[in-house]
């Protein structure tokens, strides 16, 4: 089935694939499991979804991102799952995943506009709260419909109280913060890091 949907693959027959894995809790995997239980839920069920899960014994254990790197780019005939960042920064090659329309894309060929279309898709589908006060906890942008969507995006939020007043000035230096990272000037950072603003 592999090489039906890879017919450029060229593994030597009887070859092992060793799989890595991260260990401890990891976003990386948490963002991984959620889309694969999209996109095959029969094969990869609820139960193997989460920043720490049970992996089968024949996979291989990887710390940290670096960990990770260092395992994939010394391991030939290996795969194992990284943040893009990391994976671009470290020169390793990359599989194209199928999004929910049945697109397959790089997260470079998906780019910042593939991020931001799984973020469009998500208002257009109710799925991100319309209000600033709703509650963010549950929202998920994995397999989002759209044929130029990127499937594995992860949104960041922060939660704040209401009445910052008994931080007393520390309340001033965080709306300062705050006011920074969805300004102009902030925003325009976010490109260097693969990041999409609001």
């Amino acid at each position: 089935e592999i090489k039906a949907l890879n017919p450029k693959l060229s593994v030597p027959a009887g070859q092992d694939i060793k799989v890595y894995h991260r260990v401890e809790g990891s976003s990386t995997t948490g963002g991984v499991t959620t889309y694969l239980h999209a996109a095959c839920p029969s094969v990869w069920t609820a139960n193997l979804v989460g920043s720490t899960i049970t992996w089968p014994a024949d996979t291989y254990e990887a710390y940290g991102s670096g960990g990770m790197s260092s395992k994939l780019a010394s391991t030939p005939y290996s795969i194992g799952y990284i943040d893009s960042g990391h994976g671009h920064t470290d020169g390793l090659t990359e599989i194209a995943l199928q999004n929910k329309a049945g697109t397959y894309r790089t997260s470079l060929e998906a780019g910042a506009a593939g991020v931001g279309l799984a973020g469009t898709a998500a208002i257009a589908a109710g799925v991100m709260p319309s209000s600033p006060l709703a509650d963010f906890s549950t929202v998920s942008l994995h397999n989002m419909g759209g044929k130029d969507t990127w499937p594995i995006v992860a949104i960041s939020y922060v939660y704040l109280r209401k009445d910052l007043t008994s931080l007393g000035d520390r309340a001033c230096l965080l709306k300062a913060f705050l006011e920074y990272i969805i300004s102009d000037e902030g925003q325009a950072l976010l490109p260097a890091y693969d990041a999409v603003g609001v």
